[in-house]
């Protein structure tokens, strides 16, 4: 079972930076407890980047030009195979001109 896990860090300047992991519990072959890092999710857990293809950009563009629920858009990823594991609040769509990358933010 997947959970998220909470690591405070002090930086240079003496400010506090706080990093989330979706982490899962295991138990290694002499049966002791262990930890492992499944995923790293930056310094705000509910907020994703999903990399995109440009057919799949044009897709996305109009879940996120019209106006829908937070519940209807979830599902419509999903159709298109963008799994989100919480109920959006935001989603945006990213370009970097000189890289050339489509991306969707999920917040």
């Amino acid at each position: 079972m997947a959970y998220l896990k909470r690591k405070p860090r002090t930086l240079a300047d003496g400010t506090e930076q706080v990093y989330w992991y979706r982490c899962e519990a295991y138990r290694d072959e002499k049966g002791r407890s262990r930890e492992r890092v499944l995923e790293y999710l930056g310094t705000n857990p509910h907020q994703r980047t999903f990399p995109l293809d440009p057919s799949l950009a044009r897709k996305v563009a109009a879940i996120v030009a019209e106006p829908v629920s937070p519940t209807e858009a979830m599902g419509k990823l999903k159709d298109l195979g963008l799994d989100v594991p919480f109920r959006p609040r935001q989603l945006m769509l990213l370009n970097n001109p000189p890289l050339r990358r489509l991306a969707l933010r999920v917040e």
